[in-house]
């Protein structure tokens, strides 16, 4: 039995669990062909179920493997990546939020240089701003009133 499977995948029952039972409980559904706020959580977290129990079934089937070592500066950098971007999202505005959550996601792995982080963050920032601020038209400000000048 491969621990690290195993464990991957009963976090993702688990987390699939929580919003299935959150937006069943909480929100109204509806139906297909009139979909409710809970009709599309309900189905990621269904779907998150179904990947979880495929990984765990998986790893009942693999060879013993250690975890190995935790990347400390991984799990600190992404922590800092989500909490950077739920903290400033709306005072700084999507683009600058967006950019310095992915630098930070980016520079938690030793493989990425400066230059990539740097690219990508750019990259992913420039295409979501594209397309939920201004493509989808979502109600989100692409720079915030921390930076703006009025």
């Amino acid at each position: 039995m491969n621990l690290k499977d195993c464990a991957s995948g009963i976090l993702f029952v688990a987390i699939g669990l929580l919003f299935a039972v959150n937006a069943w409980l909480g929100l109204p559904i509806g139906s297909a062909f009139s979909m409710g706020p809970g009709y599309f959580p309900i189905l990621l977290g269904l779907a998150l179920i179904g990947l979880g129990a495929a990984i765990v079934l998986s790893g009942l089937r693999k060879p013993a493997e250690s975890f190995g070592t935790v990347s400390w500066r991984g799990v600190g950098l992404v922590t800092g990546a989500i909490l950077f971007f739920g903290l400033t999202v709306r005072g700084l505005g999507m683009a600058p939020a967006l950019g310095g959550a992915t630098l930070l996601a980016a520079l938690s792995t030793e493989r990425n240089s400066l230059l990539f982080a740097l690219l990508l963050s750019l990259c992913l920032t420039a295409f979501c701003v594209a397309l939920f601020v201004y493509a989808l038209q979502l109600p989100y400000a692409a720079i915030g009133p921390w930076l703006r000048w009025n």
